[in-house]
């Protein structure tokens, strides 16, 4: 039978997501325990939304894709205190011809950077009345990608983003989570809107080595450019009102104590001025108590 401390961990684990996330868990790890994934993310798309309705990317559904290697992580540095960061690198494609938007047919290079803080303001266990509850903040720097292109790897800003997440066990089987926050970016060349997201998570633990997930991530910017009306153009993407709606499930293995696998799928079913993606994970975690 696993400690507390275990299940929390493998359940920020099972609950992660389809994308590889450095937060959004209040499940914290106990203090000098945590976690490390090393993550493969691979995305592509035939469709994109123009403004909101959904048309073949340019060029008569060009495969618009980008591949991802993760690297995120998790500390615990006090009892109700943590420490995350997220990294990678991304190799991203793109066809390149007359009539096509701005884009290289192959780009490589480093991700955002995010490091966060997150701190436990309740504890379900301490307090069976309440939910988990925590708040976290978090600084984001750049990569040094290119920006302005159809197949960009990220808009090129630097920021912070604030959110609150709570979570709940249900039993001993079944756990859900979510989260809201704000993500604000600042940048020398383009003019990158604010966004609200939102994540929501919902684990059974089919047994002690198998769970399943189910998971909705929204990303909801509150301004920007339209594709197709003025003043916008191919080399301002940064600044488009790009919203998103990932659904998929995932599942996780426990290998070991300390060792899990999760698999996942997702697709984007709905947004504004983004790429319809399926988007396909693996991951491989170690946890350290």
């Amino acid at each position: 039978m696993k400690s507390f401390s275990k299940i929390l961990v493998f359940t920020a684990s099972a609950l992660a997501g389809s994308f590889a996330l450095a937060a959004g868990s209040p499940w914290l790890p106990a203090p000098q325990g945590g976690n490390v994934a090393v993550s493969y993310v691979d995305q592509s798309a035939t469709e994109f939304f123009r403004q909101e309705s959904k048309v073949p990317t340019p060029g008569g559904g060009n495969e618009l894709a980008q591949q991802t290697f993760w690297v995120t992580g998790t500390y615990g540095i006090a009892d109700a205190v943590a420490l995350d960061f997220q990294l990678g690198r991304a190799e991203s494609s793109y066809a390149v011809g007359p009539g096509l938007p701005p884009s290289k047919a192959d780009i490589s290079d480093m991700t955002d950077i995010n490091i966060g803080l997150t701190w436990r303001v309740a504890d379900e266990i301490v307090n069976p009345s309440l939910p988990t509850i925590a708040l976290r903040a978090g600084l984001i720097r750049a990569g040094n990608y290119e920006t302005g292109l159809i197949n960009s790897i990220g808009d090129g800003g630097d920021g912070f983003e604030l959110s609150a997440m709570a979570g709940r066990f249900l039993g001993d089987r079944f756990a859900v989570s979510g989260e809201i926050g704000y993500r604000n970016r600042d940048s020398d060349t383009h003019d990158i809107p604010s966004n609200w997201f939102y994540r929501f998570r919902a684990g059974w633990f089919v047994s002690n080595q198998v769970s399943l997930s189910l998971n909705y991530d929204i990303e909801d910017a509150t301004e920007g450019l339209q594709i197709g009306v003025p003043p916008f153009s191919p080399a301002r993407f940064p600044d488009l009102e790009e919203d998103i709606h990932l659904l998929g499930p995932a599942i996780n293995f426990v290998v070991s104590d300390q060792i899990s696998i999760t698999g996942s799928w997702a697709r984007v079913i709905d947004g504004r001025n983004t790429a319809v993606s399926d988007v396909y994970g693996v991951s491989l975690n170690y946890s350290f108590f």
